[in-house]
Parts: structure tokens; sequence; C-alpha cells
């Protein structure tokens, strides 16, 4: 099938077979047995060898348990994925958004706290759950927190690791407010603008952002049952990625995929809070790229995780189905010889 359109998935251009697994035997999902190729893409590619660990949808809370979220593991699960991620000796830490259970202070400096004795370079982008938000009882702190605390300076941002440059945009809040009242997300003219010339200046570069671009549909039989809509302004944002060649990575929606608009490819990550529970190894060399998930629960965890999510909403059932059925038959995307 073509990766053109909306599909997630490429067939092969070579003789690797795929990785397959039964996924109702959660060992295969578990920290103990290491790591499984996502993706291979020929771009971008770079001269230095360069591994960064992309943690998306942590949703650090202090307090609170249960939900397909297992809130009360997901302290241990970014402890598990940094310490990992160390032991890789990776060059740096991106988060592709979420990282607090809904944007309260406290869970603020959880990830604060956890982060503090890291000795890898960090950076963030915000998602949803991590701005203020008209709907929301408590008081989330403003974007300027969030940019001092998990940017190099302010949004957009770019940071460079290795021989890759990370471009980091905003797509869950936008100045205007037209994002308060909504989880949806924007990536703005002004934005674009900016990601337009960082990335003609860039050799090799990575750009994240939590909200997606277009092509989830197939992963769950139609367009309409993706459970967030793709980015708003998404095909101009696609357009810009593709003249550049550029990697596009998110998160938001909890699963891994692959998936093409107006030429652009994007990688989804898996979610650290829910099932499976893991982070994207993403390593950057002169043959390309590979993506890697890396889980960071043992088996039982899984089963944990796998279960809440199979009886807590109609909806987390059909994403943890959606991403076993990614998961059995792997890598989603193989283009090096492209």
């Amino acid at each position: 099938m073509s990766m053109e359109g909306t599909g997630v998935r490429a067939e092969s251009t070579d003789a690797t077979p795929r990785e397959t697994a039964d996924t109702d035997d959660f060992t295969v999902l578990s920290a103990d047995a290491g790591a499984r190729t996502l993706a291979h893409f020929a771009h971008p590619r770079a001269d230095t060898e360069t591994a960064l660990a992309i943690v998306s949808d942590p949703h650090v809370s202090t307090g609170k348990e249960g939900t397909w979220k297992v809130f009360h593991r997901t302290e241990e699960r970014l402890r598990a994925a940094l310490a990992d991620a160390t032991a890789r000796e990776v060059d740096g830490v991106v988060f592709a958004g979420d990282l607090t259970e809904d944007g309260r202070p406290e869970d603020f400096a959880g990830v604060t706290d956890l982060l503090g004795d890291l000795r890898i370079p960090a950076v963030a982008v915000p998602g949803n759950h991590d701005v203020p938000k008209s709907f929301k009882a408590h008081e989330t702190p403003p974007l300027s927190t969030f940019e001092d605390r998990f940017t190099p300076g302010e949004l957009p941002f770019r940071a460079a690791f290795g021989g890759v440059d990370v471009l980091g945009l905003d797509s869950a809040s936008a100045p205007d407010g037209s994002l308060d009242a909504t989880h949806a997300g924007s990536i703005s003219a002004a934005q674009r603008e900016w990601l337009d010339a960082a990335l003609a200046e860039s050799d090799a570069a990575l750009v994240v952002t939590h909200h997606n671009l277009p092509g989830l549909g197939d992963c769950f039989g139609d367009e309409s049952a993706v459970p967030h809509p793709p980015v708003e302004g998404a095909a101009a944002f696609a357009r810009t990625l593709a003249r550049h060649d550029a990697l596009h990575v998110s998160g938001h929606v909890h699963l891994p995929a692959v998936t093409r608009c107006e030429g652009a490819t994007g990688v989804v990550c898996p979610a650290l809070s829910s099932f499976p529970q893991a982070y994207t190894l993403l390593e950057v060399g002169p043959d390309g790229t590979t993506l890697s998930l890396v889980p960071v629960a043992d088996s039982e965890g899984v089963a944990e995780a796998h279960e809440l999510a199979r009886t807590h909403s109609a909806r987390s059932r059909t994403v943890s189905e959606v991403v076993a059925d990614q998961l059995s038959d792997l890598p989603l995307a193989d283009e090096r010889d492209r």
C-alpha cells in the first residue's frame, strides 16, 4: 500500500522482514523485551550520529489515580524513561506535549522535579493539557511559565542536538485565545513563516508539535472515527515541511503511526502514560533515520494499562485496539532506499 494520501503503512523497499508479535502476550511489549523498530526513513540524514528520546504524553499526575492514562504510574514511567534514555547516552530528550495530567501547578512541579537530576538537555512543546483552558476549574500556569521551564527561550524554538536541529512549535495555544475553549490544535501563519526560514538554514531537521498531521483514518477504519482532528492549517503546514524534506513528530492520540500529507511525512508517537507505555528512540545518521519503540513498564504494568484502556471507555478501548494492531506488524514504514 502506498503511503501517499492517508495511508499509514508502506511496504518495505528492501528484504528486511517485518517484526510480528502477539500483543496479547504482554511480555513482548515490556521493558524486558527491549526496543522494537517502528520505522526507517531516508531523511533526515546527519554526518554526526545523533540519538534523541522522544517522550510523548507522559500526563504526569502527582495525586490522581486510574483512568486509561494510568495516572498513578505516570511519575514512575517518566522516571524509567529518563533513566533508560540516560543509559543509552542519547543527545537529548524531546517532549511532544501533554507533560501534565491537566496543567495543574503541582504536576508541573512534579515534572520539573523529575527533570532536576537529568544530565541530558531536554526541551518540550506544550500539549493541549499543558496550557490554560477556559473550561478548567483550576488555574494553569501561563504559556510563558512553560517556556521558561521547558524551552530554550520561547516558542517556536530551535535547539541543536548532535547533528540534528529540533524545531519546536506551539500547536496547543494561540495568542488570540482561539484555542482556549478546545483541545484542538493550530499552526499559525507566523509560525509557518518562522519554520520555513528555520528549515532553509538546517541540513537535518526534526519538527515537533503536539497535534498531528492528517492521515489516521486508515488506522481507525474511518477518518471520522479518529479521536482528535488533525491540526488546523495542516495542508499549508505540511507543504512547508515537504519543501524541505523535514520529518514531523507529534503525539496527542496515544498511538504509533506514520502519516502522509501533501508530501510530508509525519510520525505519531506512542504515549508514555497509556498502553503500551513507551517512548520513541530516534536515531539519525548518514544513512537516514530510524525510530524505535522503547517500552518502560514490566509485563504486569503493560497488562494493567491494557486492561484500564479496554474497560475505561469506548474511546480508550478503540485506541488500545489500534495500538495493538499497529504494533502487530512492524515496521510501519521502511523508506531508506527511496
